[in-house]
């Protein structure tokens, strides 16, 4: 059975606020400095987010601002971040990759109960072409591997891990790319957020479902009837995607079937499956897949995987299934870094 965990309008727009805060400093460090590869990406972005480490860097609306104005809210609301990165076993990495981040989701409050969900997260950046690197529709995520993600869709059947393997496609602003790309991207933008909210936004049915569709503090300001300011500040967010995507893993195997996934090809799968969060904003994602145990695994041996631990890999349960030396492991590689994301109720204990 599905469980959601009821966001009120103030609370998501809160918690929306901030995480898209990160995505887009993520996203402007691709056009800064020194082109920096995935596991600084990866490492920025835990960082940024992790309580004991985000004060070294400046937000515009910081995880401090986030808490102050959940406190404000008489939904009895907070969220607590943390990350931590795990060695490596050179004999394991020698022949399979493990997962960048492991995203462990928990949700504790004394009336909706506790639950703790594991999800698996493989991060791509866009790379630039030419002598400028420029940006362009047809840019691609250059290192994505085939194998990588037949070896991650193994797991998941392994562990009868559902909806708990995703890619994180790492984008800068569109301001970075090609005039002419960045008209069609900001319209893609246009095109999936506008007019009537049902059946357009990827998977609107569902947040309104549980009560989160106000982001009365984000940039995007999906309302039915948009004001003049609604729709300014929408531009303005448009203006700085596709910054950090996260697309399912069928999706990303989908587009890479035939080579290196691009761009354009996430956003056209994005118009094919508006129901599902195909390449979704990273701020949305995380919120759906918090407030959602649809998304994530509950299985014990596939929280450990994600928070780093040794795990063997689960036998197949089809004796026909031909043995491979996956089966051969002594533990499962593990992610570069576990990030727990925490909702945590402030309200006092029931009985």
């Amino acid at each position: 059975m599905t469980r959601r965990f009821s966001l009120g309008g103030y609370e998501a727009g809160v918690l929306w606020k901030f995480l898209d805060g990160i995505s887009s400093a993520v996203s402007q460090r691709m056009v800064q400095g020194s082109t920096p590869g995935e596991e600084n990406l990866t490492f920025l972005l835990c960082e940024l987010l992790d309580a004991n480490t985000t004060s070294l860097h400046a937000l515009s609306y910081s995880l401090a601002h986030a808490k102050a104005d959940l406190e404000k809210s008489d939904a009895g609301l907070t969220v607590d971040i943390a990350f931590e990165t795990h060695e490596h076993s050179k004999h394991v990495e020698s022949k399979y990759s493990g997962a960048d981040l492991g995203i462990v989701l928990a949700v504790d409050h004394p009336v909706l109960g506790r639950s703790r969900r594991g999800i698996l997260v493989q991060a791509k950046r866009l790379f630039g072409t030419g002598p400028q690197r420029e940006y362009g529709l047809y840019s691609a995520y250059n290192s994505f591997d085939r194998k990588q993600a037949d070896f991650l869709k193994t797991l998941a059947s392994r562990f009868q891990a559902w909806n708990s393997v995703y890619y994180l496609w790492y984008n800068p602003p569109s301001t970075s790319f090609r005039e002419a790309d960045a008209k069609i991207l900001r319209a893609h933008e246009a095109m999936v957020l506008g007019g009537s909210w049902h059946g357009k936004h990827p998977f609107v049915d569902e947040m309104m479902e549980m009560g989160g569709l106000t982001w009365s503090f984000g940039g995007r300001s999906p309302r039915i009837e948009a004001t003049p300011d609604d729709e300014a500040a929408a531009r303005l967010w448009r203006a700085t995607q596709p910054a950090l995507r996260v697309s399912p893993l069928d999706v990303a195997s989908a587009v890479g079937q035939h080579g290196r996934p691009q761009l354009k090809a996430l956003y056209d799968a994005r118009l094919e499956r508006r129901h599902e969060p195909a390449f979704s904003p990273f701020a949305d994602f995380l919120l759906l897949a918090l407030a959602s145990s649809r998304y994530g695994s509950e299985g014990p041996d596939w929280l450990r995987l994600t928070e780093g631990q040794r795990v063997s890999m689960p036998k197949e349960k089809s004796p026909e299934t031909p043995r491979t030396d996956i089966d051969d492991l002594e533990s499962l590689p593990t992610p570069r870094h576990t990030l727990s994301v925490t909702l945590r109720s402030t309200l006092p204990a029931v009985g």
